[in-house]
């Protein structure tokens, strides 16, 4: 199970909630409310730089100051090397940037809350949804 119920939530949801998006709404409402949100440096800057101009930017800053915060460490990025090279060598491509959210949800030992399907392809990444639809059923 995650490490006290906590969620490291990817850009991709952050970037659905932001725009209404129903389901990114509802299962983040449910998350936000519990006190389960993570962010990492990578998430926050994949948010950030999708502002439009200056006054969005301050007020998504604004908006993501409020999360539980872990830091990306040494460790990560060579985790995250590592996974992006052996699926590499699979033939299978992801973004370095989710290699590195999913180096920093193992660490963490929490599940990644993302509409993004490259982190099924990373492996030993758990996800929230998966958790989320288990607790469902």
């Amino acid at each position: 199970m995650a490490e006290n119920g906590r969620v490291l939530v990817d850009s991709s949801i952050w970037i659905d909630f932001f725009r209404g998006t129903h389901d990114a709404v509802k299962t983040l409402s449910a998350v936000i409310r519990d006190q389960r949100v993570v962010i990492c440096g990578q998430v926050l800057q994949e948010v950030l730089q999708g502002s439009r101009d200056v006054d969005a930017f301050e007020k998504i800053e604004r908006k993501m100051s409020i999360w539980e915060y872990e830091a990306e460490q040494a460790a990560d990025f060579r985790l995250a090397a590592r996974s992006f090279a052996q699926l590499r060598w699979a033939g299978i491509t992801v973004p370095p940037s989710d290699c590195l959210i999913a180096a920093v949800a193992r660490r963490c030992r929490i599940p990644i809350y993302a509409s993004d399907s490259h982190f099924n392809k990373i492996p030993q990444v758990t996800l929230f949804e998966e958790i989320h639809m288990n607790e469902n059923r």
